[in-house]
């Protein structure tokens, strides 16, 4: 399937420490070069991937990921066949135009045998990227991964990471799950300091970092991007503040996940005098912010299912600031959720991701904060960490004139995120090359 944007990664040579350039903001036309392949070697059949990660489904962030990490392996094997899971029908995850996935595995036991014959036939499986090691959502979520990656260990034993979200790992039987987890990988590799320090103190080992693959990602042709902004009734030519949060103040590292906590009605009520009062100095900060830019308001919520509840506080925060010219996207595409974010002044997001499709496109960042991931991101940026923690807000150690100081900071002092966002892209790039650099040159033959 020809991807409808053209997108190019410039080839990289291997062994010769070169880094591609890659413009990780932009759709060239030029015509695709050809990878060239780290090794030698005639192949009697394309490679097969099997790639495991997030909820690429629903989260923008995770789709993302998924997104460039497709478009990684593509680059450098041009014939890859890429299986993805999902709980979405083959027709309408092939219709997201993902490099290379030709097939889909659903999720849960309904697709566990089909899991099973993928990862025998597969080259390689892939664990790429997302928050997976964690317990800060439910202690299950570590040994989950655990037992599954040590399952399609014993089939497969060319299993890897790249990317991966590690942390909070707070318990010592999370500590015991993640040394557990990693046996079943070649290589450990994660997405930025935040995960590194807490993988290492878990394995008692060094692991590599590897950019998040969203960097990758390239925008949708800015016109359209004009467009969708015309279709939702915003002035063209005023300042634009994007708005991407989530709801927090919520219980947290039980047995039971959230998702199933709030199917449940067990967590219906958590936090929600903490969220009204945080969404009452936000609603204070955009208010004054938009008074000092002349500027409007652009709400984007990333994972906008129920139990996490990006859309509901969006709706509510936009009905507090009646006043001020706004609009509420739901947007699907990362594409076009990157060239959304080439049209803001500035980004303010509870999620990582609309933070790193933000910088990408040089644009300002300011984050809201639920773990140190975001912390994390802006190591790998090289930039101030213009943060504040959502927990700060419970206690009144962080208001509105908080965040509209670290805004103003931004918008003042944040003016080359583009070619730093670049660099990441371009080392992504080159780590995700060398993991599949190590395999053979000569395909299995198939199972």
């Amino acid at each position: 399937m020809t991807h409808p944007l053209h997108v190019t990664l410039p080839s990289v040579k291997a062994g010769m420490g070169d880094r591609a350039s890659l413009y990780a903001g932009s759709t060239p036309d030029a015509p695709k070069p050809q990878a060239v392949l780290p090794e030698a070697g005639v192949r009697d059949r394309p490679r097969r991937f099997l790639v495991l990660g997030g909820d690429s489904d629903s989260n923008l962030g995770d789709h993302a990921i998924l997104h460039g990490l497709c478009l990684a392996l593509v680059h450098w094997t041009p014939d890859a066949q890429i299986t993805v899971t999902s709980h979405l029908s083959r027709h309408q995850v092939l219709g997201r135009d993902m490099p290379g996935v030709v097939d889909v595995v659903p999720r849960g036991s309904k697709g566990l045998l089909r899991l099973l014959a993928a990862a025998l036939r597969s080259d390689r499986i892939v664990l790429g990227g997302g928050g997976l090691l964690q317990d800060d959502d439910s202690r299950v979520k570590m040994p989950y991964w655990a037992a599954r990656l040590a399952l399609l260990a014993a089939l497969n034993g060319s299993l890897t990471s790249t990317s991966l979200g590690a942390g909070p790992i707070r318990r010592r039987e999370s500590r015991v799950w993640a040394r557990w987890a990693a046996r079943s990988l070649e290589q450990v590799s994660v997405r930025d300091p935040f995960a590194a320090r807490n993988l290492e103190a878990a394995l008692g080992r060094p692991v590599a970092i590897t950019p998040d693959p969203a960097f990758l990602l390239p925008a949708a042709p800015a016109a359209r991007a004009r467009r969708y902004l015309e279709m939702l009734g915003l002035q063209p030519d005023r300042p634009l503040i994007g708005v991407s949060l989530r709801h927090w103040f919520h219980h947290r590292g039980g047995l039971v996940p959230r998702r199933y906590r709030h199917r449940l009605g067990l967590d219906r009520n958590d936090g929600s005098h903490q969220m009204q009062a945080c969404l009452g100095e936000l609603a204070s900060a955009l208010r004054e912010l938009a008074r000092v830019q002349d500027a409007q308001l652009l709400f984007m919520p990333s994972y906008p299912l129920p139990h996490e509840g990006d859309l509901d506080v969006c709706i509510s925060l936009s009905r507090r600031l009646s006043e001020v010219p706004s609009a509420i996207a739901v947007i699907g595409d990362p594409l076009l959720y990157k060239a959304l974010c080439g049209q803001l002044r500035l980004m303010i997001s509870a999620r990582m991701h609309p933070l790193i499709l933000a910088a990408s496109m040089g644009v300002p960042v300011v984050g809201l904060a639920y773990n140190g991931k975001f912390r994390g991101l802006f190591e790998m940026l090289d930039t101030p960490p213009r943060l504040i923690p959502l927990e700060d807000f419970r206690d009144g150690t962080a208001n509105a004139g908080t965040l509209v100081g670290h805004a103003m900071d931004a918008l003042r002092e944040d003016r080359d995120l583009a070619a730093r966002a670049r660099r990441l892209a371009e080392r992504a790039l080159g780590d995700i090359g060398k993991q599949v650099a190590r395999l053979p040159g000569k395909a299995r033959a198939s199972a």
